[in-house]
């Protein structure tokens, strides 16, 4: 059967081998495609990604070939799966239309456009209802004029009761169907399965339970869902931020995604606009340019958008410019003289182990033989800032961050603060959200008002000079104890993964369980009660 689907490019061992060489080794991209395997035709669909977005820099580059796709072979003399609103009548095609039911075939538009069927009437466009009538037409015109077509429609599945398509009303309907016609030792079972349903449920013995019963043994009602430990030798791994919070919350989850490499990226107008203000902050801050235009359409090329989409980019760029207002006038309050932007830290741990962290920006400032730093990251969603799942491990992208900065080449460093700047067209306030240093000097190097601070979110002191209750601050001790406790938490996660550690473990907190929200695999798990691990807020220690 001819389905078409995507394959990301970066799941080839081909395309693996390029990123691993070009991320890790000074070597050109000619000088690593010189060493590949040329006959792979993998190696030329990577050449149609480097043609097109070797102008850009070198993170942009790994990122498009990363999410980059390419489409499977079909086969000759296979069957296709057709549009039948687009078919176009040959008499030679046998054509099965399957799925009969009512929300499938038609498939009814519903009035949740952006331009709404009330608004529709006056601009002399297309209502939902109109397209639908126009649908259902199409639909039958088409059905009429095959020659060779046989449709179904299904009643029921395991979970699922489903009704005939409205359009079954224009033709007769044979039901030929003996549900208790054999089709093999698996459908016998399900059956029999369904049997022990009616019995242990409701007292019901149906006409085949005794046949079924007597030819088949099920294990009914006992299934185990709880994970047994793989036997793999760990050859490789790549750990982040992201993935390392994936198996805090859930270490059956992160095995599902990483391991098994099931939660395949699909890119949204979400994850877009993240990865484009980050792209955008960090060319108008390295090279002194505010024209954001400029480097929204860079980042942009080539990508397709609705008209609510480009509504919506309109307000972005001006929010960034926003933004950037923010950032001017944060200059004027802080001593902070030098900045690095989107730096990658790659710590090796041997044994093709790596711990990776891009740091969207790095203030610092040297004096008196110490350098003062501030380290920043942008966030585009609803992230909070918080130390009170630090010890299992959540919500620590910060403090990563903080702990991945001591590697940078700098001598006696004293942290003043880190914080996230967050960004979205709900919320104009732009300002730190953090934890800043408590000594008022060092202190001081980011904030010369942090009395009452306009560009620290809840920075502000009493009248004694003490620090307000909705002030958070720490001091050098707790800093470098939350540093500690961060390479501890990296470390102790290495090993767990690297021991195959997978079990179902979902983190819950006062009713609300963090380890199945969002989760694409709830399907796989079959998560019990007695799987969750009940965690408690506790601030640094």
């Amino acid at each position: 059967i001819n389905i078409m689907y995507h394959t990301k490019l970066i799941s080839y061992p081909l395309v693996k081998e390029f990123i691993d060489e070009y991320k890790n080794t000074d070597k050109s991209i000619n000088d690593i495609l010189d060493g590949l395997d040329k006959d792979n035709k993998i190696y030329y669909e990577l050449i149609k990604v480097i043609n097109r977005y070797l102008k850009y820099d070198k993170e942009l580059l790994i990122y498009k070939i990363e999410n980059s796709s390419i489409v499977n072979d079909i086969y000759d003399e296979g069957i296709e799966i057709i549009d039948y609103l687009n078919y176009i009548p040959n008499d030679d095609d046998y054509i099965f239309m399957l799925n009969f039911n009512e929300g499938s075939i038609p498939i009814n538009k519903l009035d949740t456009d952006y331009i709404t069927d009330n608004i529709c009437n006056y601009l002399g466009l297309s209502s939902s209802i109109d397209r639908n009538k126009l649908i259902k037409e199409k639909t039958i015109k088409v059905i009429d004029g095959i020659k060779n077509l046989t449709i179904t429609y299904k009643e029921n599945d395991n979970k699922t009761t489903y009704y005939p398509s409205s359009l079954c009303s224009n033709y007769e309907v044979i039901t030929p169907v003996n549900d208790n016609v054999s089709y093999g030792e698996l459908y016998d079972k399900i059956n029999l399965v369904r049997a022990y349903d009616d019995y242990f449920k409701y007292g019901h013995i149906g006409d085949d339970f005794n046949v079924l019963n007597n030819n088949y043994i099920v294990n009914y009602n006992s299934f185990n869902n709880k994970y047994k430990k793989i036997d793999r030798v760990m050859n490789k791994l790549n750990l982040s931020y992201s993935k390392m919070q994936t198996y805090n919350k859930c270490a059956f989850r992160y095995y599902l995604s990483d391991i098994l490499k099931l939660d395949i990226f699909e890119e949204s107008f979400s994850t877009i606009i993240g990865s484009m203000v980050h792209y955008v902050m960090e060319h108008c801050l390295e090279n002194n340019n505010e024209d954001i235009h400029k480097y929204m359409m860079e980042y942009l090329d080539g990508r397709v958008f609705t008209k609510k989409e480009q509504f919506f980019l309109k307000k972005y760029e001006e929010h960034l410019c926003e933004l950037l207002q923010q950032i001017k006038l944060e200059k004027e309050y802080y001593e902070f003289n030098n900045a690095m932007y989107e730096e990658r830290i790659d710590l090796d741990y041997g044994n093709n182990i790596h711990f990776v962290g891009i740091i969207d920006k790095i203030l610092y400032y040297i004096h008196d033989n110490k350098t003062y730093v501030a380290l920043i990251d942008y966030k585009t969603g609803n992230d909070e800032i918080s130390l009170k799942y630090l010890k299992y491990g959540l919500d620590i992208q910060l403090p990563i961050y903080l702990y991945l900065s001591t590697k940078l080449p700098f001598k006696n460093i004293k942290y003043t603060g880190f914080y996230l700047q967050k960004f979205n067209i709900k919320d104009k306030d732009y300002r730190l959200v953090g934890y800043s240093n408590s000594d008022i000097d060092t202190l001081s190097i980011i904030d010369r008002n942090y009395t009452n601070s306009k560009i620290i979110k809840g920075l502000k002191t009493n009248n004694d000079g003490s620090f307000s209750r909705y002030s958070k601050v720490l001091s050098d001790d707790e800093i470098d104890k939350l540093i500690t406790n961060t390479k501890d938490i990296i470390d102790k996660v290495i090993d767990k993964i690297r021991n195959n550690e997978f079990n179902i473990n979902p983190k819950v907190n006062n009713g609300e369980n963090i380890g199945c929200m969002y989760c694409k695999f709830k399907d796989i798990c079959f998560k019990q009660i007695d799987d969750e691990v009940e965690i408690y807020e506790n601030e640094i220690e």
